[in-house]
């Protein structure tokens, strides 16, 4: 019989500070070592989020960009299956720091799956719901009774609370529409309109496990909490809290597409160039021309394929007895200056 982690304790605890990213336990604990892996989110630049609002006079050199509303930084990890001590399949963490005060690790309970042709992206819901909850582990899919509609939600009402109030600048450009403030995932479900999207991996992350499983979570700031933790109405003398982050789940598409890039005579070594966007606000690779593709003499198109990021995440901020939900989506491609991506391995990826 093997001793138990009691009897295989030293009688005075060691510390030893580390940056371990290899964990060997020895002979005794019957789990082979594991390896992790992190890859900082802030490379990929998925949670820096900036503000769309119409621009203003800017007098300076540095306020050329619109301001960072805040950035989340944190790697994702990616965790190999466990077989013995707990048993664990493998999966992806996302952990983070959202600047208000909270730190989170979404953990995926989930395997990925790989489907062909687009991903099939569901509806959302920004509606706030009312507080208490059932107890325990809980989906994001909330009774439409338990919802309170604001009038806020309304895209054409210019007299409610929000900023900015009138939004029909947005409605005409097609930035904020009601179909968006309804259900903002449809912005995804649109930037794959007219794309040739060969395959989809999907994958979720989430702070709370499911029934039987275990593992992500949140931790707040007392100012979050408070002595309700945001589940009772708000009144001043009673230490209520404020944005109490409890809930955080996120979905994620990554989709190999295939498109056309044409070269023409002009074209050199080290020049970037991209597939023609779909639209205005269609996010399109960049690919470095290199040494393994011929300059033609005359104009010539070459078809490449590449991989798109696409996600939903959603953040339900406990406050006033309510739950409000925080939505974030991008669709995502790579650039050059960061990736580093050559046309060469782009069309060699197309015929693959």
């Amino acid at each position: 019989m093997a001793p138990s982690l009691e009897e295989l304790a030293p009688a005075a605890p060691i510390v030893s500070i580390d940056l371990p990213k290899t964990f060997n336990y020895g002979p005794t604990v019957l789990q082979p070592p594991i390896q992790t892996s992190g890859e900082p989110v802030y490379r990929i630049r998925t949670q820096t989020i900036v503000d769309a609002m119409p621009p203003r006079e800017r007098d300076t050199e540095s306020d050329k960009f619109p301001p960072v509303i805040h950035f989340e930084p944190g790697p994702w990890m990616r965790v190999p299956k466990v077989v013995e001590m707990p048993k664990l399949p493998g999966s992806y963490c996302r952990m983070g720091s959202i600047p208000h005060g909270t730190t989170i690790n979404a953990q995926g309970f989930q395997p990925s799956r790989t489907d062909m042709g687009a991903p099939k992206i569901p509806e959302i819901d920004i509606t706030p719901v009312s507080l208490p909850l059932s107890p325990g582990p809980r989906d994001v899919a909330i009774n439409e009774a338990a919802r309170v509609k604001f009038a806020s939600q309304a895209a054409d009402d210019n007299a409610s609370r929000r900023l900015p109030q009138d939004l029909s600048p947005f409605m005409a450009n097609g930035t904020i529409t009601q179909r968006i403030l309804d259900d903002p995932n449809s912005i995804l479900r649109d930037a794959n309109e007219g794309k040739d999207i060969i395959e989809n991996t999907m994958f979720a992350v989430s702070t709370n496990a499911p029934s039987g499983a275990f593992g992500g979570g949140t931790s707040n700031i007392g100012f979050n909490m408070g002595t309700d933790e945001g589940l009772g109405d708000a009144k001043r003398g009673n230490n209520n809290g404020n944005t109490n982050t409890v809930d955080v789940t996120a979905q994620y598409w990554i989709s190999k597409i295939r498109a056309k890039v044409e070269l023409d005579p002009s074209k050199r070594d080290g020049d970037r160039v991209s597939p023609v966007a779909q639209g205005p606000r269609d996010a399109v690779p960049e690919f470095y021309i290199d040494h393994n593709v011929e300059i033609p003499s005359s104009n010539k198109t070459f078809t490449v394929a590449y991989y798109q990021i696409q996600y939903s995440q959603m953040v339900f901020l406990d406050f006033d007895g309510l739950k409000w939900p925080h939505v974030t989506v991008a669709t995502l491609a790579p650039i050059a200056h960061v990736e580093k991506s050559t046309l060469s391995s782009a069309i060699e990826e197309a015929n693959m």
